[in-house]
């Protein structure tokens, strides 16, 4: 048995040499009879932007004009006229199409309807060439311009630029597209300042728009200027004076409600946004002011809110007044007061105070100890009552945060609030002297106007400098590296004179609104009586601003959110 495993092994090895062989003669005789790698090049016969399928191209054309005057009209049929005309005369092409857009600005493709059903029928595979006056009337963004040109690319569709003369179907020009979308961008961006600035002139010569449909009171007039609706002016003058006596936002639409007065829209039930856009709207007091809001992005077009970014313009005097300039003065002068109850001390561990016009005193008693506000209150003992005002922490925490505040009865604080008021009458001219000073001094500083004009012109300058870095640099096909570092230090320029400009602008609305305010109170105080018998909720609501607990017989009374007298009670 072992014999016959050994030779069994024997012959397949043989076997294997055997085969091992023939393969090895099999790939010799194929390497000496296989032919040499050979590479055969096949010239182009087309440039790439004639590969299309055989027949006629089918050509459309663009045309935009930004205006609806009868000049760029003009211009906009004779676009049309010339482009039929180029089209149709080419034995080559097949006419695909006129889309024109009149009338749009075209800082967005979004807006232009035109537009948009070209690149449709683009991606429909019903146009294979589109010819057009410039990148600017093409598109004034760089992401639009790039976007809709690598999209009509990947279709087999090219872009004919007659200004810059580029055709988006050669592989090379994507670069200068790209550079003439960056001048189109800053030129779109420098006509948008210039309208800008075309309205400030306005609003500087006093020339503002008035929104009729908005404001309750007023009235287009036949000479074209606000005219006064007697009606709604009747509304006007309640709630100013209703708020004045101390009513609220709240109190004061109820009232409008329930005595059947209507709104704008024609409304019977009335808003507290409402009543809050009235008393602040200085267009009552005959005055105007604009830009109030901005444009924060020229291509969303998103409006926010001008908190100092942008100069305002108030046109004073523009208007007959529905409410005297001295009635608003104060207005403005209690909404501020109102939006100020908070808390005064970080021991005050109480919520933000809410304005209650229940009371006169409410929100304006504050605890000498702790800050916090002082609340009325009931105390009843053997049968009998008593008002009395007393520390919220106090009430609601015990001693644990305010261990020395004192309960005030109503009768003395109310007496003690009197006499203060007296006292500021025996020294009426002293204190209107020194109001007086406080005016001139603010009057006397120096002309921010001239200085927001000078800053004004010296941006527009700047800007104008780097649209025209921008046109010399494409002209002179510098990179776009280098143009862009020229306009950054430009930017940079621009961006710390529109700081500066920011905090002149906020300074001198600082200045007029405290000129006003002083104003308002010194005239005030001038239409005082000669003295006060009985406390008046709706007189103490116009003259304090503020009563502080000092002790149980001390309080000290602030009037007009200007004079601090110390009485005792």
């Amino acid at each position: 048995m072992g014999a016959a495993y050994k030779r069994k092994g024997v012959r397949e090895k043989r076997k294997y040499i055997v085969e091992r062989r023939i393969d090895m003669d099999v790939r010799y005789v194929q390497e000496q009879t296989m032919p040499e790698t050979e590479v055969i090049i096949i010239p182009a016969t087309k440039s790439p932007k004639e590969k299309k399928k055989q027949g006629k191209r089918r050509v459309a054309a663009y045309c935009r004009v930004s205006t609806d005057d009868e000049e760029q009209l003009t211009s906009y049929n004779v676009q049309i006229e010339h482009y039929t005309e180029v089209i149709e005369s080419n034995p080559n092409w097949k006419f695909a199409g006129i889309f024109a857009d009149a009338g749009i600005t075209g800082v967005m493709a979004k807006k232009r309807d035109e537009f948009n059903r070209m690149i449709e029928l683009c991606r429909d595979k019903k146009i294979d060439h589109i010819l057009t006056k410039s990148i600017s009337r093409f598109a004034r963004n760089i992401v639009d311009s790039i976007k809709y040109i690598r999209e009509l690319k990947a279709l087999g569709i090219s872009i004919y630029f007659e200004k810059e003369n580029i055709d988006t179907g050669e592989m090379t020009s994507e670069m200068m597209v790209a550079l003439y979308s960056v001048f189109a961008q800053a030129e779109s961006e420098s006509t948008s300042n210039n309208v800008k600035l075309g309205k400030r002139f306005n609003y500087k010569a006093g020339k503002v728009p008035m929104m009729y449909g908005n404001i309750l009171g007023y009235r287009k007039g036949k000479d074209g200027n606000p005219e006064i609706i007697p009606e709604e002016a009747k509304i006007i003058e309640i709630v100013y004076t209703k708020f004045l006596e101390g009513y609220s936002y709240q109190g004061i639409s109820e009232y409008l409600t329930k005595n059947g007065y209507k709104t704008k829209k024609g409304s019977s039930e009335w808003k507290r946004s409402a009543i809050q856009g009235i008393l602040r709207n200085e267009k009552y007091r005959g005055d105007v002011l604009v830009q109030k809001t901005y444009v924060a992005d020229l291509f969303t077009k998103k409006t926010v809110k001008n908190t100092g970014e942008l100069p305002m313009y108030l046109i004073r005097n523009h208007h007959t007044p529905i409410i005297t300039p001295e009635v608003f003065d104060r207005v403005q002068v209690e909404l501020a007061r109102r939006n100020s109850l908070k808390p005064v001390s970080d021991k005050n561990v109480s919520k933000k105070s809410r304005y209650n016009s229940k009371y006169a005193l409410t929100g304006l008693v504050v605890c000498g100890n702790c800050g916090s506000k002082y609340r009325r209150t009931t105390w009843a003992r053997n049968g009998k009552t008593k008002v009395v005002w007393r520390c919220i922490n106090r009430l609601d925490h015990g001693t644990k945060y305010c261990k020395d505040s004192f309960s005030i009865e109503e009768e003395r604080l109310h007496a003690g609030v009197l006499k203060a008021m007296n006292s500021m009458l025996d020294n009426t001219e002293k204190i209107k002297a020194l109001m007086k000073g406080s005016i001139a001094e603010l009057l006397s500083a120096p002309n921010t106007v001239m200085q927001i004009h000078g800053l004004e012109s010296s941006i527009k300058a700047k800007n104008n400098e780097i649209v025209e870095i921008i046109r010399l640099g494409v002209e002179n096909r510098e990179t776009r590296e280098s143009i862009d570092e020229k306009c950054r230090q430009k930017h940079d320029e621009v961006s710390k004179l529109q700081a500066k400009l920011n905090a002149v602008t906020a300074k001198s609305q600082i200045e007029n609104t405290q000129t006003s305010q002083l104003r308002a109170i010194y005239d005030t105080i001038d239409k005082l009586p000669g003295k006060f018998v009985t406390f008046d909720d709706s007189v103490v609501k116009s003259m304090v601003t503020r009563v502080k607990i000092i002790s149980k017989e001390k309080i000290e009374v602030t009037l007009f959110d200007a004079v601090t007298l110390t009485v005792n009670i």
